[in-house]
């Protein structure tokens, strides 16, 4: 059974984490209403921690209600905490629109009916995030179909793109991956031009794409990625495993490759954007990723009906 856990997600995840299960209800054809969400909350004296962890300069902090300043009931913590997630859901009915698989009234989120083919994007992405994190038995490991996922994305938006995930594992042989990486996505390889480690399978990178221009001469525009279904509190240290001077000398580029990190979920506002300036690199997060998965693998498909075959627990039942 999938039974919701604070800090699943990690600390700076607890409202996606919480906007998850609220998915995974209606998916599963029980949904909660916001009310019920914030009763639970109160009594699991559940505290949603990741509006708090960062400040963002770009938004004006409200002063508190008079009421509260003067000591007045206002809303409960728990409640806030029900208002954020649903906001965090509208959030992804407003991004994604169409290509969102449910409909959020004011007060209960529920499963769009009929499901098209453009809502699986969203809806596998969200499955890899709850089969890794709550431990849902799969046939292919959630962290290696998202390698996958994102390999496809990059390749859907016109770059030649390699799974250095899947390619370099259990080969030993990273000099070996590189040749076979430049000679997929049309570079020059240069294998001994950088250190690595000895018996590396892909030295912290998972995809490997190029924008080609048909040449082999000097400049490309590169771009390397570390795919990731870890908790949040990794992704700081995550965002700065891809090293560009490294591959820019194994793949012969003048120009340094462009990094970036890919998650299965929903990064919050105030996160992506901590992560994004302080690293100066880019978050592909599942409202992008949907965006630009085309249809779904065997694997992917599998991770979904795996996820839709579990028992969800509800507070009320």
């Amino acid at each position: 059974m999938i039974e919701p856990r604070r800090d699943a997600y990690g600390p700076e995840a607890d409202t996606s984490n919480l906007a998850d299960y609220l998915e995974v209800l209606a998916l599963a054809g029980t949904p909660l209403r916001r009310a019920e969400l914030a009763d639970y909350l109160a009594e699991e004296h559940w505290v949603v921690r990741s509006r708090e962890l960062f400040h963002d300069p770009q938004v004006d902090r409200e002063e508190p209600a008079e009421d509260q300043q003067e000591g007045g009931a206002g809303p409960s913590p728990a409640e806030i905490a029900a208002d954020n997630v649903f906001e965090l859901l509208a959030t992804r009915a407003s991004e994604l629109g169409a290509r969102y698989p449910f409909a959020l009234g004011e007060h209960e989120l529920v499963l769009r009916d009929p499901i098209e083919d453009g809502h699986r994007p969203y809806l596998c992405l969200l499955a890899i995030t709850v089969a890794h994190h709550y431990g849902v038995e799969t046939e292919a490991l959630p962290e290696r179909v998202f390698e996958e996922v994102v390999a496809d994305v990059m390749d859907g938006r016109g770059l030649a793109t390699v799974d250095t995930g899947r390619a370099g594992r259990g080969r030993g042989d990273f000099r070996q991956l590189v040749r076979d990486v430049a000679e997929a996505v049309g570079l020059v390889a240069a294998p001994e031009a950088a250190s690595s480690r000895e018996h590396a399978n892909e030295e912290g990178v998972d995809t490997v794409s190029h924008l080609s221009w048909g040449d082999v001469r000097a400049g490309h525009w590169v771009f390397i990625g570390q795919a990731t279904c870890a908790r949040s509190n990794e992704w700081e240290s995550k965002i700065h495993e891809p090293r560009p001077p490294q591959w820019a000398a194994l793949l012969s580029c003048v120009i340094r490759p462009v990094p970036y990190l890919a998650v299965p979920h929903h990064v919050e506002d105030e996160h992506l954007l901590n992560l994004s300036a302080n690293a100066a690199r880019l978050v592909l997060d599942r409202l992008r990723l949907a965006r630009h998965l085309n249809g779904l693998s065997i694997d992917q498909a599998a991770i979904l009906d795996a996820v839709i075959r579990q028992d969800v627990y509800h507070p009320l039942r």
